[in-house]
Protein backbone atom coordinates (compact mmCIF):
# COMPACT_ATOMS: atom_id res chain seq x y z
CA UNK A 1 0.00 0.00 0.00
CA UNK A 2 2.70 2.52 0.78
CA UNK A 3 4.84 1.83 -2.50
CA UNK A 4 1.36 1.94 -4.49
CA UNK A 5 0.28 5.19 -2.89
CA UNK A 6 4.18 6.71 -3.65
CA UNK A 7 4.26 5.38 -7.16
CA UNK A 8 0.16 7.12 -7.79
CA UNK A 9 1.35 10.37 -5.94
CA UNK A 10 -2.35 9.95 -2.94
CA UNK A 11 -2.39 10.12 0.23
CA UNK A 12 -2.50 7.60 2.70
CA UNK A 13 -2.89 7.34 6.17
CA UNK A 14 -2.85 4.52 8.81
CA UNK A 15 -6.59 5.19 10.87
CA UNK A 16 -4.82 5.52 14.68
CA UNK A 17 -7.64 7.59 16.09
CA UNK A 18 -6.12 8.36 19.49
CA UNK A 19 -3.42 10.29 17.25
CA UNK A 20 -5.32 12.85 15.83
CA UNK A 21 -6.96 13.52 20.12
CA UNK A 22 -5.60 16.28 22.04
CA UNK A 23 -4.90 13.79 24.94
CA UNK A 24 -1.92 12.11 22.52
CA UNK A 25 -0.24 15.70 21.34
CA UNK A 26 -0.07 16.63 25.81
CA UNK A 27 1.05 12.96 26.40
CA UNK A 28 4.02 13.76 23.58
CA UNK A 29 4.54 17.31 25.33
CA UNK A 30 4.67 15.89 28.68
CA UNK A 31 7.65 13.38 27.68
CA UNK A 32 9.54 15.63 25.55
CA UNK A 33 9.34 18.04 28.41
CA UNK A 34 11.12 16.15 31.12
CA UNK A 35 8.14 15.86 32.94
CA UNK A 36 8.61 12.17 34.64
CA UNK A 37 12.32 12.44 33.75
CA UNK A 38 14.01 10.14 32.01
CA UNK A 39 11.60 7.29 30.27
CA UNK A 40 12.38 3.63 31.96
CA UNK A 41 9.51 1.28 31.31
CA UNK A 42 6.48 1.78 29.26
CA UNK A 43 3.33 -0.56 29.89
CA UNK A 44 0.64 -0.74 28.08
CA UNK A 45 -2.53 -3.34 27.64
CA UNK A 46 -5.31 -3.20 25.25
CA UNK A 47 -7.47 -6.14 25.89
CA UNK A 48 -11.08 -7.39 26.13
CA UNK A 49 -13.12 -10.76 26.16
CA UNK A 50 -15.03 -11.24 22.91
CA UNK A 51 -17.72 -13.83 22.51
CA UNK A 52 -15.72 -16.67 20.14
CA UNK A 53 -16.92 -16.71 16.29
CA UNK A 54 -14.67 -18.99 14.32
CA UNK A 55 -15.20 -17.21 11.07
CA UNK A 56 -15.71 -13.50 12.54
CA UNK A 57 -13.01 -11.15 11.98
CA UNK A 58 -11.71 -10.93 15.54
CA UNK A 59 -10.58 -14.46 15.43
CA UNK A 60 -10.45 -16.02 11.76
CA UNK A 61 -7.42 -17.26 10.16
CA UNK A 62 -7.55 -16.29 6.57
CA UNK A 63 -8.85 -13.06 7.80
CA UNK A 64 -5.67 -11.76 10.26
CA UNK A 65 -7.39 -12.67 13.19
CA UNK A 66 -6.51 -12.37 16.86
CA UNK A 67 -5.59 -10.11 19.53
CA UNK A 68 -1.92 -8.69 18.39
CA UNK A 69 -3.15 -7.44 15.23
CA UNK A 70 -5.86 -6.24 16.06
CA UNK A 71 -5.71 -4.16 19.45
CA UNK A 72 -2.16 -5.10 20.52
CA UNK A 73 -1.32 -2.90 17.18
CA UNK A 74 -2.25 -0.29 19.77
CA UNK A 75 -0.67 -0.76 22.15
CA UNK A 76 2.84 -1.61 20.02
CA UNK A 77 1.50 2.41 18.26
CA UNK A 78 1.90 4.02 21.51
CA UNK A 79 4.62 2.23 22.85
CA UNK A 80 6.75 3.46 19.94
CA UNK A 81 5.52 6.62 20.24
CA UNK A 82 6.13 7.29 24.06
CA UNK A 83 9.92 5.67 23.20
CA UNK A 84 10.30 8.44 20.32
CA UNK A 85 8.96 11.30 22.63
CA UNK A 86 11.63 10.09 25.42
CA UNK A 87 14.48 10.04 22.71
CA UNK A 88 13.42 13.40 20.61
CA UNK A 89 11.57 11.55 17.76
CA UNK A 90 8.06 11.39 16.13
CA UNK A 91 8.77 7.40 17.09
CA UNK A 92 11.03 4.64 17.59
CA UNK A 93 11.17 1.64 16.43
CA UNK A 94 12.58 -1.80 18.98
CA UNK A 95 15.88 -3.05 18.93
CA UNK A 96 14.47 -6.40 20.07
CA UNK A 97 10.92 -8.22 21.07
CA UNK A 98 10.26 -10.79 22.81
CA UNK A 99 6.42 -12.29 22.66
CA UNK A 100 4.41 -15.12 23.72
CA UNK A 101 0.77 -16.17 22.88
CA UNK A 102 -2.01 -18.53 23.96
CA UNK A 103 -3.35 -19.81 20.20
CA UNK A 104 -7.11 -20.57 20.04
CA UNK A 105 -6.91 -24.62 19.54
CA UNK A 106 -9.73 -24.34 16.43
CA UNK A 107 -8.60 -21.29 14.80
CA UNK A 108 -5.06 -20.95 15.06
CA UNK A 109 -5.14 -17.41 15.91
CA UNK A 110 -4.12 -15.48 19.17
CA UNK A 111 -6.51 -15.75 21.91
CA UNK A 112 -4.64 -13.57 24.29
CA UNK A 113 -0.90 -13.05 24.16
CA UNK A 114 2.12 -10.92 25.61
CA UNK A 115 5.64 -9.31 24.75
CA UNK A 116 8.36 -7.20 25.94
CA UNK A 117 10.24 -4.61 23.67
CA UNK A 118 13.46 -3.02 24.14
CA UNK A 119 13.93 0.63 22.69
CA UNK A 120 17.36 2.66 22.38
CA UNK A 121 18.29 4.54 25.69
CA UNK A 122 17.64 1.85 27.78
CA UNK A 123 13.45 2.11 27.54
CA UNK A 124 11.71 -1.05 28.12
CA UNK A 125 7.97 -1.83 27.43
CA UNK A 126 5.54 -4.55 28.60
CA UNK A 127 3.13 -5.24 26.10
CA UNK A 128 -0.64 -7.17 26.84
CA UNK A 129 -3.33 -7.93 24.38
CA UNK A 130 -6.30 -9.94 23.49
CA UNK A 131 -9.80 -11.04 21.96
CA UNK A 132 -10.90 -13.26 24.85
CA UNK A 133 -9.41 -11.96 27.95
CA UNK A 134 -10.47 -9.16 29.72
CA UNK A 135 -7.55 -7.05 31.52
CA UNK A 136 -7.04 -3.83 32.66
CA UNK A 137 -6.67 -1.25 29.60
CA UNK A 138 -4.08 1.91 30.02
CA UNK A 139 -0.89 3.33 29.52
CA UNK A 140 1.22 3.38 32.59
CA UNK A 141 4.86 5.17 32.11
CA UNK A 142 7.62 5.23 34.38
CA UNK A 143 10.58 7.53 34.62
CA UNK A 144 13.13 8.72 37.05
CA UNK A 145 11.43 11.76 38.51
CA UNK A 146 7.82 10.28 38.35
CA UNK A 147 5.30 8.20 36.31
CA UNK A 148 2.09 9.01 33.74
CA UNK A 149 -1.22 7.23 34.01
CA UNK A 150 -3.20 7.00 31.24
CA UNK A 151 -6.60 5.99 31.81
CA UNK A 152 -8.13 5.78 28.39
CA UNK A 153 -5.04 6.01 26.17
CA UNK A 154 -6.66 4.65 22.77
CA UNK A 155 -11.06 5.21 22.58
CA UNK A 156 -10.45 8.60 24.12
CA UNK A 157 -13.89 11.13 24.66
CA UNK A 158 -15.68 9.11 21.78
CA UNK A 159 -18.59 11.91 21.46
CA UNK A 160 -16.20 14.96 22.79
CA UNK A 161 -15.41 16.41 26.42
CA UNK A 162 -12.94 15.57 28.80
CA UNK A 163 -9.87 13.30 29.20
CA UNK A 164 -7.31 12.78 31.80
CA UNK A 165 -4.01 12.39 32.50
CA UNK A 166 -2.43 11.40 35.95
CA UNK A 167 1.03 12.70 36.12
CA UNK A 168 2.83 11.86 39.88
CA UNK A 169 6.45 13.10 40.93
CA UNK A 170 6.86 11.70 44.66
CA UNK A 171 3.49 12.09 47.06
CA UNK A 172 1.80 14.36 45.04
CA UNK A 173 -0.55 13.57 41.90
CA UNK A 174 -1.89 16.25 39.15
CA UNK A 175 -4.69 15.26 37.18
CA UNK A 176 -4.28 17.06 33.70
CA UNK A 177 -7.31 17.37 31.54
CA UNK A 178 -7.66 17.74 27.71
CA UNK A 179 -11.29 18.78 26.41
CA UNK A 180 -12.74 18.76 22.21
CA UNK A 181 -15.65 19.11 21.12
CA UNK A 182 -15.16 17.05 18.60
CA UNK A 183 -16.06 13.61 18.08
CA UNK A 184 -13.13 10.95 18.12
CA UNK A 185 -13.22 9.90 14.40
CA UNK A 186 -14.16 13.13 13.52
CA UNK A 187 -10.70 14.21 14.51
CA UNK A 188 -8.93 11.68 12.70
CA UNK A 189 -10.96 12.94 9.55
CA UNK A 190 -10.23 16.60 9.94
CA UNK A 191 -6.32 15.38 10.27
CA UNK A 192 -7.18 13.98 6.51
CA UNK A 193 -8.79 17.04 5.81
CA UNK A 194 -6.32 19.53 6.43
CA UNK A 195 -3.13 17.30 5.23
CA UNK A 196 -5.51 17.21 1.96
CA UNK A 197 -5.74 21.10 2.37
CA UNK A 198 -2.10 21.58 2.52
CA UNK A 199 -1.46 19.45 -0.64
CA UNK A 200 0.62 16.49 2.00
CA UNK A 201 0.40 13.19 0.75
CA UNK A 202 0.67 12.07 4.36
CA UNK A 203 -0.19 13.24 8.06
CA UNK A 204 1.45 14.23 10.94
CA UNK A 205 -0.46 12.49 13.12
CA UNK A 206 0.50 8.85 11.85
CA UNK A 207 3.12 9.13 9.08
CA UNK A 208 3.78 6.08 6.54
CA UNK A 209 7.40 5.15 8.12
CA UNK A 210 5.83 5.05 11.32
CA UNK A 211 3.04 2.44 9.97
CA UNK A 212 5.80 0.30 8.07
CA UNK A 213 7.78 0.45 11.88
CA UNK A 214 4.65 -0.77 13.35
CA UNK A 215 3.91 -3.32 11.17
CA UNK A 216 7.74 -4.75 11.79
CA UNK A 217 7.26 -4.61 15.27
CA UNK A 218 4.06 -6.52 15.51
CA UNK A 219 5.65 -9.22 13.00
CA UNK A 220 8.44 -9.55 15.26
CA UNK A 221 5.98 -10.58 18.20
CA UNK A 222 4.15 -12.85 16.40
CA UNK A 223 7.80 -14.61 14.80
CA UNK A 224 9.07 -14.81 18.71
CA UNK A 225 5.43 -16.04 19.80
CA UNK A 226 5.60 -18.86 16.99
CA UNK A 227 2.68 -17.75 15.18
CA UNK A 228 2.23 -17.73 11.47
CA UNK A 229 -1.00 -17.31 9.88
CA UNK A 230 -1.57 -20.16 7.27
CA UNK A 231 -1.59 -17.80 4.58
CA UNK A 232 2.06 -17.00 5.43
CA UNK A 233 3.18 -20.66 5.52
CA UNK A 234 5.10 -22.11 2.31
CA UNK A 235 3.51 -24.00 -0.38
CA UNK A 236 5.44 -27.45 0.51
CA UNK A 237 3.54 -29.89 -2.47
CA UNK A 238 2.54 -28.78 -5.97
CA UNK A 239 -0.62 -30.98 -5.46
CA UNK A 240 -1.23 -28.76 -2.02
CA UNK A 241 -3.78 -26.29 -1.51
CA UNK A 242 -3.18 -23.04 0.11
CA UNK A 243 -5.52 -22.35 2.89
Amino acid sequence: MAEAAKENGVFLMEAFMYRCHPQTTKLVELIRDGAIGDVGVIQATFSFHAGFHAHGRLFSNALGGGGILDVGCYTTSIARLVAGAALGLPFANPIKVSGFARLHPEVGTDSYAIASAQFPGGILAQLATGVSLSQENGLRVYGSKGSIHVPHPYAISLEGGESTILLKRGEATETIVTKTDSWLYALEANAVADALAQGRLESHAMPVADSLGNMAALDAWRSSAGFVYESEKPNLGKDSVPR
